[in-house]
């Protein structure tokens, strides 16, 4: 026991030389930890400051603070201790090992870091927007230091990465205070086309949620195997309950007053011919519908 506190003893004396530390230089030492001190407040504060005008979230202002503030009392106590004869060089080492094990094995955070300072420089959204990443869709929560929080109107709550969120198209549904949605009406052939436009566009006078203004709009789309399709295409607030509301009214609207019309919706169906050779239509040949 007595000979390994020796060999201790011994390490410690080879790794501190006071030969050449002199009265005054404990007193720097000292003075250089009480600078360092006070540099890294100053330092802090000057990088929350910066993190405040990039618009970065509380959360990583504190993370971004603090971070500078230790790094540089760090930095002063290793070079304190060169006053007082210790030989540093393997905390220099230690330190720098530090770093590229924290880069390295940070590697995904420090990207997910990295996107979400893009995220709120850019500012493709705020919290409170509705937004449709990829194949997710929902409210913005929060955008933290690692994901982007959404809200579903089904009452999840995703976090996606923001690596993945900068990397994906966005879409921002609640930019602009009204959006447009619309229907897809399939009515037979043989319908007064023109009629049935103006009969779907006077449905909406009346349904809630639909706004006047910009006005409803029905327009002839394609002609299908059974049906020829039109489309009705109106505006309501952009918010998803509006969105689903307005649809609904706009759904029972344009049915109620197709049926007053006697307008028909088309259903799937097919006709089949068959006759002579060389028949080539009703005139000429017995047909089944079905």
């Amino acid at each position: 026991m007595n000979a390994f506190l020796t060999q201790i003893v011994e390490q410690i004396d080879e790794a501190v030389d006071t030969s050449a530390v002199s009265t005054w230089d404990p007193v720097w030492a000292l003075i250089t930890v009480v600078v360092g001190v006070g540099v890294s407040r100053i330092a802090r504060a000057g990088a929350r400051r910066v993190g405040r005008s990039v618009d970065l979230p509380p959360n990583m202002v504190d993370l971004l603070g603090t971070t500078v503030m230790w790094t540089v009392v760090a930095v002063s106590v290793v070079l304190a201790l060169t006053f007082v004869g210790l030989d540093v060089t393997p905390l220099w080492l230690l330190i720098l090992l530090v770093l590229v094990v924290f880069v390295v094995g940070g590697r995904t955070l420090l990207e997910a870091f990295g996107a979400g300072i893009l995220l709120q420089a850019r500012a493709p959204f705020q919290p409170g927007d509705l937004i449709l990443v990829g194949d997710e869709r929902g409210v913005v929560h929060e955008v933290n230091s690692r994901t982007v929080v959404l809200d579903t109107f089904d009452g999840r709550r995703i976090h996606l990465p923001n690596t993945q969120v900068l990397a994906e198209r966005i879409v921002n549904l609640t930019h602009r205070g009204l959006r447009m949605s619309s229907l897809l009406l399939d009515v037979v052939y043989g319908t007064d086309l023109r009629a049935a436009c103006r009969v779907a566009v006077d449905s909406l006078g009346s349904a809630v949620h639909v706004v006047a203004e910009p006005a409803p709009v029905a327009e002839v789309t394609a002609f299908e195997a059974s049906s020829v399709r039109i489309r009705l295409r109106f505006w309501h607030a952009s918010d998803e309950t509006s969105e689903y509301a307005a649809i609904d009214a706009a759904a029972h609207g344009v049915y109620a007053a197709y049926h007053a019309e006697g307008i028909e919706f088309a259903f799937p169906q097919h006709t089949l011919w068959w006759g002579r050779h060389g028949d080539d239509g009703p005139d000429g040949a017995d047909r089944n519908e079905a």
